[in-house]
């Protein structure tokens, strides 16, 4: 969740498409460890998505 949580607030933040090392400086800015798989995991499935459609699809 926190990866997510981060890309996220890297969306939000203007980028709109975070890579790795964004969400990398934002999880390690508040102390947290990465794990490089997970990350690329989260990264992969929501390069290229809108995050307003998914969440839209989340309450559907």
């Amino acid at each position: 969740m926190r990866y997510v949580a981060a890309y996220l607030l890297a969306v939000l933040g203007g980028n709109k498409s975070p890579s790795k090392d964004d969400i990398t400086k934002i999880l390690s800015s508040v102390g947290i460890e990465v794990d490089g798989e997970k990350l690329s995991k989260v990264v992969t499935e929501l390069k290229g998505k809108s995050i307003d459609e998914l969440i839209a699809q989340a309450y559907h």
